[in-house]
């Protein structure tokens, strides 16, 4: 593969990635014009403030909360801290615990804690033509501590409705169960709808990315159901509420390292979704300090209880880190958990990529390491696929003095030169795009891998040499400016194309070092460690090639030598 066609493919890539981030948005409803979501209307209870924090609640809601005070409740689980409220029964804070991910200040999976409409695990039991049962979409609940901070038990009751929701901790790491009895008081049958939802808000300028660097806290909902998982992003939602029946595995809202993550347990309700644009006054949706908060419900159908009679729902709640091995055992692997993390087109690669890492990890007990170690083992293996790129390679070189004569011949007549190579090529059983396509083949490794070091939460906070982090950019900028300069090494060492301008051979040696060390000024240090073991091994690679194919002298009337064409690994970019 030689200098123009590198060059070929590095302009498709950049017009598909202009087609996908402009042109795309075009035909899947991506526009700048507002939502088409009606406004959430609430029926409050008497003595229910609206959301008090809000600067903009009136004074009869604070002298409300005044009169009723929120109460909390803790529940300490298997690496994490929860707290929840009688304002909603839902969650305000939920802590982890683990130092990688806690930090100094600890860590937060709540970013709505001031909102109790947005609070994850809120419950709403009315629904269009299922609002005779329970009269209020927002009251107070009363609080029941369970002992040893294991759970909280919050009820209400009035004349037409009791209702009892209880929360407790999983039995593995980052989990809650939860579980609403609702029993119909009244004299009559009366009907309901059950709901429970997961939320967060995230501002544009949290999730803008930098280069090929991928904002972690770019966020994504998703519902699963079956085998079938659908997922959709911020740009999806013009049109409104997105809705999946029969979602049996789980509603998530989901970021690079983290998900909140909704799995029934029982029925299989229906799984909605909504990233709904938030804009203060004066901005507009593409604002840096606009947003969206995102939205993923479990919707239960419409429900008739006869009097006395009760309905019981429950689920499981993940609230955490996307580890492997955690989400693999999470609810105990029945609705595999693992799909939350979205390993892109090619995840079959990845997912063995990831397999091969975290086993290395088990043994070495060390993230850089394992990165390096499994470099070269993937080296080894597509060996063979690079072995005919080698061959190839070694034929052309063979062929030089001929192809050169042809040159020299048909310097005047394009169209007889390209029937002399073919003919010479034929004859001798070389083809030269027999080099180019075992690299071809090699992509979906290489994208698969980009992609699983990109995504991998076992890295957050991970050190190993001078990084501090490998899911972040190097502080130092030491990986990026010796990233470049091996590529540089390397780049000298492999052939320039004959007949290239000098301007144009010296231009292609530094811009895609350049452009690489710039790019991974932004990027994961886990990436770059993987890009310079990768690079190293070509090195390797191409002066054993040199060895048994050693380029060959001549000249060309002008003082110097030729120099042939040789085909370039993409996977050391």
């Amino acid at each position: 593969m030689d200098r123009n066609t590198l060059i070929r493919w590095a302009v498709i890539a950049v017009l598909m990635g202009v087609f996908w981030k402009f042109i795309l948005p075009r035909f899947n409803g991506s526009s700048d014009k507002p939502q088409a979501i009606p406004e959430e209307v609430y029926v409050n209870a008497p003595d229910f403030a609206n959301d008090v924090l809000d600067p903009n609640s009136s004074a009869n809601d604070k002298a409300i909360a005044a009169a009723v005070p929120e109460e909390t409740c803790k529940i300490v689980g298997p690496r994490f801290d929860a707290l929840l409220s009688t304002r909603g029964a839902a969650l305000t804070h939920f802590y982890l615990r683990d130092a990688q991910y806690a930090g100094v200040t600890g860590f937060d999976m709540s970013t709505t804690p001031d909102h109790e409409r947005w609070r994850s695990l809120r419950t709403l039991f009315r629904g269009e033509g299922a609002n005779d049962n329970v009269k209020y979409d927002r009251f107070n609940w009363k609080l029941t501590r369970l002992p040893a901070e294991s759970g909280c038990e919050f009820t209400y009751e009035d004349e037409l409705v009791k209702i009892k929701k209880t929360i407790t901790k999983g039995e593995r790491p980052f989990e809650l169960a939860v579980d609403t009895d609702i029993t119909n008081l009244a004299a009559d049958a009366k009907k309901h709808q059950f709901q429970i939802g997961a939320f967060a808000f995230r501002r544009n300028k949290e999730i803008k990315g930098n280069l090929g660097r991928v904002s972690p806290f770019q966020t994504d909902l998703a519902c699963a159901a079956g085998k079938e998982v659908t997922r959709k992003t911020k740009d999806a939602f013009h049109e409104g509420w997105f809705t999946v029946s029969g979602a049996n595995r789980f509603a998530a809202v989901n970021n690079y390292y983290f998900s909140q993550s909704l799995m029934p347990v029982g029925e299989a309700p229906a799984c909605s979704l909504l990233a709904e644009e938030w804009v203060s006054r004066g901005q507009t949706a593409d604002s840096d300090e606009a947003g969206a908060v995102y939205h993923a419900k479990l919707v239960y159908p419409v429900k008739t209880l006869e009097p006395k009679a009760s309905a019981t729902y429950k689920q499981l709640a993940f609230f955490g880190p996307k580890e492997r091995d955690v989400l693999a055992r999470a609810a105990g692997g029945a609705p595999g958990l693992g799909d939350v993390i979205d390993l892109g087109f090619f995840s079959p690669v990845a997912k063995v990529l990831v397999g091969v890492l975290v086993a290395f990890h088990k043994t070495l007990g060390n993230w850089g390491l394992s990165i390096i170690l499994m470099t070269i083992c993937l080296k080894i293996a597509l060996l063979p696929l690079t072995w005919k790129s080698i061959k190839s390679m070694v034929g052309m070189r063979k062929l030089k003095p001929e192809i050169d004569e042809i040159n020299k011949k048909f310097e005047g007549d394009a169209q007889a030169k390209n029937l002399a190579m073919l003919e010479l090529w034929r004859k001798h059983g070389v083809n030269p795009i027999s080099g180019c396509l075992p690299q071809l083949v090699q992509m979906p490794v290489w994208f698969a891998m980009y992609t699983t070091l990109q995504t991998a939460v076992e890295m957050y906070h991970e050190k190993f040499l001078w990084f501090h982090d490998l899911s972040a950019p190097d502080r130092f900028y030491i990986l990026p400016l010796v990233l470049g300069a091996f590529m540089i090494v390397q780049q000298k060492i492999v052939p320039q194309q004959p007949g290239m301008d000098p301007m144009q051979q010296k231009m292609m040696m530094y811009m895609m070092p350049v452009v690489f060390t710039v790019m991974m000024l932004f990027l994961p240090a886990a990436l770059g460690v993987y890009m310079l073991t990768n690079s190293v091994l070509g090195i390797v690679q191409q002066l054993v090639v040199e060895q048994i194919a050693p380029r060959s002298g001549g000249g060309d009337g002008t003082g110097k030598n030729n120099r042939e064409i040789v085909v370039i690994d993409p996977s050391s970019i």
